[in-house]
Formats: structure tokens, C-alpha cells, sequence
């Protein structure tokens, strides 16, 4: 294809590095490295390089060269535009620095160039920004210095008074840069707690930074910069780490920030600040000193710099970057919105509708979305691991869930066991997803609820206390499926207060002459190999659907219970096999959740006890009709007050028996 030479300014990348080699010329550059052949090729970069400033156009440079060598160097020039070592400087957008600034703030202006077009004229956008710096200490200070250095022509200063602030040392640091930049200057704002609209006043972007965790102040800025039409980040400091971001752009979630620190403190409870209020009155980390203050400093006005110029603008405020103020480490952390630092959005019966045709989300599915809520500071969940367990004879994954309210008492670990690693992981998320949205409760929805009939589908009305803190949250790969397992798990609640109904010994159940599931088979051959005796007890009588106690010498492991006879015999197995391998490993953490012991009294044998036909599969209606009674109802009420888990999955379940 022709090129019009006249519509390309050639301007060679910044970072990019050639080197002769036998073949002729190898050019590289931060986005790759070519070979180039030809004996006189790297000569031929090496004479036009100078030249490639983005000032002339390539019929101006051609026409300045011999004309038997014009159209090898017009084929040289757009060979190299083609690959990306050139851009065509004809569609920068015109500016107005000098030679001399241009020339100051090279560094800068290729560091713009690699991402994006237009360097010189988004560097000067950049300089005659507005960007107020706010904050206190040797933090402060060590920022404007960064801002200077950087570029900007009028530093905004508004210092708050919880930490030392050298006016002088700034006077030096302005004193400084204006030797090679004589237009800089810097401007005092008063800085009023209860003002902050004026610290953000006309401001293009609004920076701030606290040597110690100035909470509440860090809170309310963003929403003041969003006010004034201003982006905004900063940078805070809770023990021995700062944490840097996110950038909040001007049309951006002001309420970002928020929800990052609510995610944070969600994982680490003990943290300086999780109560949301400013702490003036404690020390800053004895690391926050030197080249760290710089550091961190540094690593905001980088992240300001990038968004002003253009290159992140748009990629959200999505994550933090953590400082090790000890190691001098740094690591990025994604977080995604917290429901209290949104608007509170009243319950909505009309959303009921949609779950019972929704999209179904199968366990492989659910691991997949749930990579997105895994972050070891700042997700929904810290991690999906095997830690040091043991593997034998089941799989066992950990994931230690974030408590996003305080219901919890602290991040808590739930567990996941399975016939392979991939499963145990998928269970292991399932239960995740289960354990979270039962302590995640927006008060601000109000004292009622809605959920659905079980039977009928309609919407009803129930109290909010009869829902959280959900002593059992069930989920399922559809609404029906999580409407099933929930109901299953609120009759299997009342197991253990149905003990105190029983008349006679409760039967003995052989499980070698039971009707089991394959994998029910393998759980059974499994514990004869370890030689693991144990018994199972028939409850099902008590509670109208198949229960059943496993007991064994070292106690009763599981009360359990489920529509399908085979089905809760092969969870029964499992919780049996997985509490022999957690006491045999000497690994309680994994094992099942302790139970009350069946009293002797009640352990019928196979021989004796109570008599009659064996267990029985039902169905969820039978189940239901048990639980309510005459004139009762049973609701379902999904527990998704966190919008983004309910993307994740919104099939979890607590079921909430009315009576009549």
C-alpha cells in the first residue's frame, strides 16, 4: 500500500535500544525485539535516529538525503512505524512548553509516550493541573517534593495539624526544583476538618496522605473531591503499612476508598481504624521514617501522574497497593464494593421473581467467578489453599472467609473435602459463599424481609432477626436445588432437641445391607481399611425425613439429614471418614463441626430397639407439611445483601418457618 510520506512525522520511541549483530541491526524496545537483516541497516538507524524527532515529515527527511537513497530510507523509516519503534507525531495534539521544559521533564514526557499519543501536550495538561495535596507530616512534605519534581507548576498545600509539618523543609524542596523549573511555586489553603469542601476547592485532583490512620478524614475527602468535579487518591498508613489508591477519577465511585478499608479491616479485625474514626493520637510506625517516607510519596504521585495524563484514565478504582513500610515491599490488592459504603437499597420483593429463572451456576462455574473475590488482604475471600493437610483418604481445601460486618468475630476458615483436589477446592468455595452470606446483613434494609413460599412461590414478609446472623445458609446450583438443601438443613437444626422426644431406643442402621451410592460405597469400603468402627443411628422417625446419627469411640461425629435416604448415608460416610483422618493426622481444623453425643440410652442395636419399616426417601413437600403444621408457611429468603456475592451466585438460602 502507498504512503502519503507527507502525512507521517516520524518520532522515534524513548525506549528504544539498537544493537549490530552479524544478520544486520537488532531493535528492541518495552514492547518487544526484532531482527532486522541487512549489512547496512544498523548504520542506516544509526545515521536516521536523530533525525526521527517527530519535527520533520518523512517527504522533509527524505528530501534531505541523497535521492538514490530516499527510497530505501522511506522503506526503513515505515518498516520500523509498522512494528512500533516509530509513531507518526502528525496526530499529536499541539502544546505550548518550551525547549527548555521539554528537555527538564524528558524522563516524563517518554514515559508518556510508551502508553499513549499526544506526550508533550498531555505532560503540559498534567503540569497546569490543579492538584491539591492535603495531609500531614514528613508524608506531606516528602509529597510535595515528589509533586515538584514531577512536573506540576503551582503545588496547592493544605497541611492538617495531627503531625509536625515543616514549612521550611518545603521552602527547600521548592527552593530546589525551581532551579531548573523557575515557574513552580507552591500555595497554602487553610485545612479545616469540617470544611473539607474547601480543601478541595477548584482542584483537579485532590491528593491526600495520613502518617497515621486518619480514618474518618480519609473517608469523607473523596466525597468532597467528587463535589469540586476533582479525581482523588491517597495514601494511608495503619501500623507498619501504608496503603496507597485507589485512584478515584472525577466521574468515578466516590465511595470507593471506603469500601476498599471495609475489605481490609474485614480480613485483619485487629487493624488501627477498623472502627472507622480517626486515631490522631497514635504513633506513626517507627519505619515511616527516611527513604520509606519518600517511597510511599513517590508511589502516590506516580499513580496521580499516570491518571492526569491519561495513561489509566478509565480503568477504575478497583485496587490498593500495600506498602511494607519494614521490607519496603509492595503488593497490589483488588477489592470490590462494600454494601455499607454504598446508598442503602431498600429490599425489593420484585427481585424474588427473577432467582426462580435464573441462570443456573454449577460448582465448576462457581469456582471459576470466584477467582475474582480471592485476595489475601482484601477479598471476600483471603485464599483458596491446602495449607500442610493431610490428603489421605479425602481431599481437604481451606478458605478463609473476610467478615464483612463484625458478626463473626474475625475472618474464620471453612472447609471442603472431596474424592479429588478439584472438588474438595469446589466444595470448599461453596461453603465459602454459604459462610459469608450468612453474617452479611445490611441492617439499613430494614426490620422485614422478603422471601418466597416454599410451595407457592409468593412473596412473604418475615423478620429480619429471624433471618441474620443465619445459623444455616444452604446454596445450590439453582434456586430450587438451594430451596431443597435449605429446608433439609433447617429440620436437620432441630436433630439434636428432637433427642429429648424420643420414647424408645433409636435403631440401628447396618450400612452394609443399606442401599448406598456408589461414591456412599467407597466411603464405606474406605473406613474398613482404616479400621474405623463406627454406628448409625435412625433419627428419621423423630424428624419426618432420613436422619441419621454417626457415632464412633471417640464420640458422635454428625447429625445428618436429607430427602434421599442413599444421599444423607454418603454425607454421613463422608463427615465419618473426614473426622477419623483429622484425628488420625492430628489436624482438628478440618474436621466436622462438634455435636452433641447421641445419649447411650437412645443407641438401639441392630437386633433390638424400636421396630417397624426402614427409612424412607420423601419428598419437599412432605418435609414442609412436617415443619409447618396447620396453617403454616415456609419461606425462603435468599441472602444476597451483598450485590456482588449475589453475582458470584444468588442461589444461598435461609429458610424461616411460620406458624400459624
Amino acid at each position: 500500500m502507498e504512503v502519503n510520506v507527507d502525512q507521517v512525522r516520524p518520532r522515534l520511541r524513548g525506549d528504544v535500544y539498537v544493537m549490530r549483530v552479524p544478520e544486520g541491526a537488532y531493535i528492541r524496545s518495552n514492547l518487544g525485539g526484532s531482527m532486522l537483516k541487512g549489512a547496512s541497516t544498523y548504520e542506516w538507524i544509526q545515521r536516521i535516529a536523530p533525525l526521527l524527532d517527530g519535527t520533520k515529515t518523512l517527504g522533509e527527511l527524505c528530501a534531505s538525503v541523497p535521492e538514490p537513497s530516499r527510497a530505501a530510507l522511506a522503506k526503513l523509516v515505515l518498516l520500523l512505524l509498522d512494528k512500533g519503534y516509530v509513531k507518526n507525531a502528525l496526530d499529536d495534539r499541539p502544546h505550548t512548553l518550551s525547549g527548555e521544559l521539554v528537555t527538564t521533564y524528558a524522563a516524563n514526557i517518554s514515559f508518556i509516550e510508551y502508553f499513549t499519543d499526544s506526550p508533550e501536550r498531555r505532560f503540559e495538561a498534567y503540569r497546569d493541573s490543579s492538584v491539591v495535596l492535603t495531609g500531614s507530616g514528613p508524608l506531606l512534605q516528602a509529597l510535595v517534593n515528589s509533586q515538584l519534581r514531577a512536573g506540576v507548576r503551582t503545588v496547592p498545600l493544605a497541611p492538617f495539624a495531627e503531625s509536625p509539618f515543616d514549612r521550611d523543609r518545603v521552602a527547600e524542596h521548592l527552593g530546589a526544583s525551581r532551579a531548573q523549573d523557575p515557574e513552580q511555586q507552591i500555595v497554602y489553603r487553610d485545612a479545616d476538618a469540617q470544611r473539607l469542601d474547601l480543601v478541595a476547592a477548584d482542584a483537579t485532583m485532590v491528593l491526600h496522605v495520613a502518617d497515621r490512620p486518619m480514618i474518618e478524614r480519609a473517608r469523607q475527602l473523596p466525597a468532597a473531591a467528587a463535589a469540586a468535579g476533582a479525581a482523588f487518591a491517597q495514601a494511608v498508613v495503619s501500623g507498619d503499612e501504608a496503603w496507597v489508591g485507589p485512584v478515584i477519577g472525577e466521574n468515578d465511585d466516590p465511595t470507593a476508598w471506603d469500601s476498599a478499608w471495609r475489605r481490609l479491616f474485614a480480613l485483619t479485625s485487629d487493624l488501627v481504624g477498623a472502627d472507622l474514626r480517626d486515631h490522631p493520637e497514635v504513633e506513626p510506625s517507627e519505619f515511616l521514617r527516611g527513604p520509606t517516607v519518600a517511597l510511599v510519596a513517590n508511589q502516590l504521585c506516580f499513580a496521580a501522574f499516570r491518571h492526569l495524563a491519561g495513561i489509566d484514565k478509565g480503568a477504575g478504582p478497583d485496587h490498593l497497593v500495600r506498602f511494607d513500610l519494614e521490607t519496603l515491599e509492595t503488593s497490589k490488592h483488588t477489592f470490590l464494593p462494600h454494601p455499607l459504603a454504598l446508598p442503602a437499597v431498600p429490599d425489593d420483593p420484585a427481585r424474588l421473581a427473577a432467582l426462580v429463572a435464573a441462570k443456573p451456576v454449577d460448582d465448576e462455574e462457581l469456582a471459576r467467578r470466584a477467582v475474582d473475590f480471592v485476595d489475601p488482604r482484601t477479598g471476600v475471600f483471603a485464599e483458596v489453599t491446602e495449607r500442610d493437610y493431610e490428603q489421605l483418604p479425602l481431599f481437604v481445601s481451606e478458605v478463609v472467609v473476610s467478615d464483612p460486618v463484625g458478626l463473626a468475630g474475625g475472618s474464620f476458615p471453612v472447609h471442603g473435602c472431596g474424592e479429588t483436589v478439584v472438588e474438595s477446592r469446589e466444595r470448599a468455595v461453596r461453603r465459602a459463599l454459604e459462610g459469608y452470606a450468612a453474617v452479611m446483613v445490611d441492617s439499613r434494609k430494614g426490620d422485614r424481609l422478603y422471601g418466597l413460599d416454599v410451595l407457592t412461590g409468593e412473596p412473604v414478609e418475615v423478620d429480619a432477626a429471624e433471618v441474620f446472623p443465619a445459623r444455616t445458609a444452604a446454596s445450590g446450583t439453582d434456586w430450587s436445588d438451594a430451596v431443597r438443601a435449605a429446608v433439609v438443613a433447617a429440620v436437620n437444626d432441630t436433630a439434636v432437641a428432637a433427642l429429648s422426644t424420643a420414647t424408645e431406643p433409636l435403631p440401628q442402621l447396618d450400612p452394609d445391607a443399606a442401599e448406598l451410592t456408589p461414591r456412599g460405597e467407597r466411603y464405606l469400603k474406605l473406613l474398613g481399611i482404616v479400621e474405623e468402627s463406627f454406628e448409625v443411628h435412625d433419627l428419621s422417625g423423630l424428624l419426618g425425613l432420613p436422619t441419621f446419627a454417626f457415632t464412633t469411640p471417640a464420640g458422635t461425629v454428625a447429625y445428618v439429614s436429607g430427602l434421599d435416604v442413599a444421599a444423607a448415608l454418603e454425607e454421613g460416610l463422608e463427615r465419618t471418614l473426614l473426622a477419623y483422618q483429622a484425628r488420625a493426622t492430628g489436624q482438628p481444623g478440618y474436621a466436622p463441626a462438634p455435636v452433641p453425643d447421641l445419649p447411650e440410652w437412645l443407641r438401639g442395636s441392630a437386633a433390638g430397639g424400636a421396630t417397624g419399616a426402614g427409612p424412607r426417601s420423601v419428598t419437599l413437600d412432605e418435609v414442609v407439611a412436617g415443619l409447618t403444621g396447620e396453617g403454616g408457611r415456609v419461606v425462603a429468603v435468599p441472602l444476597d445483601h451483598d450485590a456482588s456475592l449475589a453475582r458470584l451466585s444468588p442461589f444461598v438460602v435461609r429458610v424461616v418457618v411460620l406458624h400459624g
